[in-house]
């Protein structure tokens, strides 16, 4: 029976097998589910039945001798010993020229598990050598599956073919005759070189070296195998970009990267704010002495999110004040039966229409169930946001510079109608303070053809008083637009007739200097051979009409969009002209790549062109291009505009400008920003010139010196600044002067935020800059009770490294930390880098946790650590009075919720092992699919209670036929 049993298994195992291959991942720890299949080699039954069954996977070995229940190690391999018709393992027809079987070079007691390790990488594996006094002897085909090499090995061992790193480096390893063949070229083996054993080729270590690009240390010491690559290998490149994906992913903070558990902050009535402020002492010639402050303001209320900015000097009272009610939720379960995605009351922004009026801002209402991050190629999306005094900001999109301002609009920065490519897009808005602060919000978009899933329903509604905010406040440089004060209302609505097609409809009301107006349009979004389609017609009072197609997509190495209007009547058209004249026909193509020059140094460009006619007869054309590229710690940026005006009477201008901005990206603590401005037609000349450095003195003091020129409607300005922060505030001292105008300023500043921390349950006061997004307070402890939550018996963790997207932190003294500037109602993942724990079999329970951190909110986490465990031992099958162990088994590991933790692959003899068990109960089963063909089913055992405290536990499992008791057991795992 023992042998019908070992045919039957190996058999039924022959295909699956051969579809197994290792990889060498970085980091696998050895008994993980991706590390199992490294140590699941063929097993020494199945290459002796190689020639009768192929790659069998399960094998059955003699039990000789019962380790100690301390010390457990993989017991010898003794297949001589069990009583089969199958020949003795290495016996062949034919005596081999080197190592042959009279007189081996190594044997089963030269057996060695060493780590394998390739320097300038984490990856490690387990594979199976042997000493002899000629060397130490490597498996060919492992580690060619390692290294993701395409040679195989066949004829027991004795061959091996294939190729390395491009199909002209073949490589014919012939052990009969003594022979490898590189490229062509024979080597002549010497008689200790290697060996067929066990169904593999082994070659001496050192000949590695010579047949590939790669270096290779024994460290018997250490047990250890160390390969040095000198070009780049396929498992290599695999592992760098799947670096890059896992980069990407954490700044994404995509939910879809990885199953993270989510935590819930409850809303409330009323919540203690967070509070930033700006005290300022300002000296200057126009306006004299003052004061002036800023307060940004933020928390819930009445189970908001309640955000305001206010600004007010002693001169003019309230300059600039903004107040906004509403909720941002990336899952669309706002509203109820809405499923909005977003709502907002007080000073909010409308959508732009397809075709007809650009998005607005003032006090009014909005809400949409859009997805937070998704929009169509054929959309252009507006920025706005709080700018505080003194500030600059600049926005870029997959780091092209697409424009830069200091100009407040009540309080705000403003960048209207910017385009999208097609795809992923990356928008950094960088501020730049005045005393050299520097700061960085990031926001991802996917952008593709705008359809929708079938039966799938998005709209968007707002309507605002154009201009005006809620509190009506009008600060002493309020200058006001043609359209001040006009209610504009403006709905969309989107529908997916099926996979294909998707319909879309908008309409608006709105004031035009008086007079009631309204547009209406209808459209369609499909696609065709991953090409984006839009058609588009629309109406307005007066008989005006527009009708419209586009295209978009990738094409010639990048991303592209092309519409075409045509117009009557007093149609008015903001997204593609400025102003209200109406149009006679618009024509955009955008176009964005990015170019390899070598070296990892890549050239994004993007080029944009519009051609307008107006009824008037007038044409007006604009054209851009513009680039950037990174370079030794700096990023520039270069732009030429070009616009041209033509009218009927043979009037007109046109006009050339450039711009170059260079700037320090780095973390040196001198930082370094210059522009200069060009007008290259009709005449060429210097227009501006700006250079700034920053420099730290050390890290909490930083000088700033600036100096700029404006050629032709200016002169020179000096500036010079410093700041010091301090532990719970900042302040600093500015200066500018203008020579052109005999004008300066002067300004000392104390900022500061504060609030009430959860988790320390106290007041604080910090460094500025909380109260625009969420915050986290994380406590990170070592739970000794297992309860997964802080109590008096667990132990505070300090020196940890917590850390979201864009920053981290270490824990104190008491295991606290916290994390500020994550964003307002989008997805974030908190992590806890397990690598700055105290000790490497620690682990947290929750490596990362999702959160949607609102504005003004602190939400508290807990990373529970616990202790990790080692589980091995020996599934053995018991027929008579012998037992056997049995290899090739896949053992799943389900903790006590009936959850899948783990699964190995047993090796010789049966040996398996568990590494990084966390505490809790656990059972045992062999893969269902592979119990169910082979009727097998583990022994009745007791679950298996893993401590607090770190240990390893030695388990002996038995395998036999399966009962009806026991099949129950195989399949519930418990």
């Amino acid at each position: 029976m023992l042998d019908e049993f070992s045919i039957e298994v190996t058999a039924e195992l022959e295909a699956e097998d051969s579809e197994e291959h290792s990889e060498l991942e970085a980091p696998v720890p050895m008994g993980s589910a991706a590390s199992e299949r490294a140590h699941s080699s063929d097993t020494l039954l199945d290459r002796t039945l190689d020639a009768q069954l192929a790659d069998s996977g399960v094998a059955l070995f003699s039990k000789t001798e019962t380790s100690e229940a301390s010390d457990f190690a993989p017991p010898p391999d003794t297949l001589a010993a069990t009583t089969t018709s199958i020949p003795a393992i290495g016996e062949t027809d034919d005596a081999t020229s080197i190592g042959n079987q009279d007189d081996p070079l190594f044997g089963y007691d030269d057996e060695l598990i060493l780590q394998l390790r390739v320097v300038g990488t984490s990856a490690t594996e387990t594979i199976i050598a042997y000493g002899a006094r000629d060397g130490t002897y490597l498996p060919v085909g492992e580690l060619s599956r390692l290294l993701d090499l395409p040679i195989q090995i066949s004829d027991d061992g004795n061959y091996a073919s294939g190729w390395y790193l491009s199909e002209d480096r073949t490589v014919f390893i012939n052990l009969r005759e003594g022979t490898i063949e590189l490229q062509g070229r024979t080597i002549q083996l010497d008689q200790s070189a290697g060996q067929a054993f066990d169904g593999e080729t082994f070659l001496r270590a050192d000949l590695f070296a010579e047949i590939f690009p790669l270096e290779v240390e024994t460290d018997l010491r250490s047990q250890a195998i160390i390969l040095t690559t000198l070009e780049p290998f396929p498992f290599e490149e695999r592992m760098r970009r799947r670096a890059e994906r896992e980069r990407l992913s954490l700044r994404a903070n995509s939910p879809e990267q990885a199953a993270w558990p989510r935590e819930e902050l409850p809303w409330a009535a009323l919540s203690f704010p967070i509070i930033d402020a700006e005290l300022r002492a300002v000296s200057d010639v126009p306006r004299g002495e003052r004061f002036e402050s800023d307060l940004r303001i933020a928390g819930d209320f009445a189970f908001l999110t309640a955000q305001a900015y206010v600004s007010a000097t002693t001169r003019d009272g309230l300059t600039a004040a903004l107040v906004e009610l509403g909720r941002r939720d990336a899952d669309g379960d706002l509203l109820g039966p809405l499923q909005a995605t977003e709502f907002a009351l007080g000073d909010v922004a409308t959508l732009a229409m397809p075709v007809g009026l650009r998005g607005a801002s003032g006090r009014g209402a909005f809400v949409t169930n859009q997805a937070l991050d998704g929009f169509s190629v054929f959309d252009e999306i507006d920025f706005r946001g709080v700018l505080l005094d003194g500030y600059e900001v600049e926005l870029y999109r997959n780091d092209i510079l697409l424009g830069s301002t200091r100009e407040r609009v009540n309080g705000q920065y403003e960048f209207l109608q910017i385009p999208v490519d097609y795809g992923l897009n990356v928008f950094r808005l960088i501020f730049y303070g005045p005393q050299g602060q520097r700061r960085e919000e990031v926001r991802r978009i996917s952008v593709g053809d705008g359809r929708l899933a079938s039966g799938g329903l998005q709209y968007s509604a707002g309507i605002v008083e154009r201009s005006v905010n809620l509190l009506g406040v009008e600060g002493p440089d309020f200058r006001p637009d043609t359209r001040f004060g006009d209610l504009q209302a403006v709905a969309e609505v989107s529908y997916g007739l099926n996979s294909s097609i998707t319909v879309n409809a908008s309409g608006a009301m709105f004031e035009d200097r008086g007079a009631d107006r309204w547009i209406a349009t209808g459209g369609l979004r499909s696609g065709l051979g991953g090409l984006a389609i839009l058609a588009d017609a629309a109406f307005s009072d007066g008989g005006g009409t527009a009708f419209g197609v586009g295209l978009g997509g990738r094409a010639l190495g990048g991303g592209f969009r092309l519409t075409h209007f045509e117009y009557s009547g007093p149609f008015i058209d903001e997204l593609r002209a400025t102003g209200t004249q109406p149009l006679t026909r618009a024509t955009e193509v955008d176009f964005n790549t990015s170019i390899d020059l070598g070296n990892d140094l890549y050239v994004p460009l993007t080029l944009r062109g519009r051609r307008t006619a107006f009824q008037d007869g007038r044409v007006q054309t604009n054209a851009s291009l513009r680039a950037s590229a990174r370079f030794s710690g700096l990023i520039a940026s270069s732009a030429v505009s070009y616009i041209e005006l033509s009218t009927p009477t043979g009037s007109g201008f046109d006009q050339a400008l450039a711009s170059f901005d260079l700037a320090t990206f780095n973390r040196s603590s001198t930082q370094l920003r210059g522009s200069v401005g060009f007008r290259l037609f009709p005449d060429t000349a210097i227009t501006q010139a700006a250079a700034e450095v920053s420099h730290a003195l050390d890290d909490r003091t930083v000088l700033r010196a600036s100096a700029g020129y404006a050629f032709e409607n200016g002169g020179a300005t000096l500036g010079f600044s410093a700041v010091r922060e301090f532990d719970r505030f900042s302040l600093a001292l500015d200066s500018q002067y203008d020579f052109e105008r005999d004008d300066h300023v002067i300004a000392l500043r104390l900022n500061l935020s504060f609030g009430r921390d959860p988790v320390r349950n106290s007041f604080f006061v910090a460094q500025p800059g909380m109260a625009g997004s969420g915050a986290v307070s994380v406590r990170a402890f070592h739970d000794l009770d297992g309860d997964h939550a802080f109590s008096a018996g667990d132990v505070p963790l300090p020196d940890v490294t917590i850390s979201s997207a864009n920053a981290s932190t270490l824990t104190d003294e008491f295991g606290r930390a916290r994390l500020g500037q994550l964003g307002n109602g989008n997805r974030v993942v908190i992590q806890l880098d397990p690598s700055s724990l105290p000790d490497i079999y620690m682990s947290p329970v929750n490596r990362g946790i999702q959160v949607e951190p609102r504005a003004g909110r602190f939400q508290t986490l807990d990373f529970a650590v616990v202790e990790l465990s080692e589980v091995e031992g020996i599934v053995s099958f018991q027929e008579e009075e012998s037992e056997r162990g049995v290899s090739g088994l896949r053992l799943q590991m389900y903790d006590e919720t009936g959850e899948l933790v783990d699964y190995v692959r047993t090796e010789r003899g049966g040996y398996f092992f568990f590494e990084r068990v966390p505490p809790g109960t656990y059972s045992f089963i062999i893969d269902p699919e592979q119990a169910e063909r082979l009727d097998l089913c583990l022994s009745a055992q007791e679950p298996l209670l893993v401590a607090s405290v770190s240990e390893i536990y030695n388990l002996e499992l038995k395998v036999q036929a399966c009962e009806p008791e026991l099949r129950d057991l195989q399949t519930t795992g418990s």
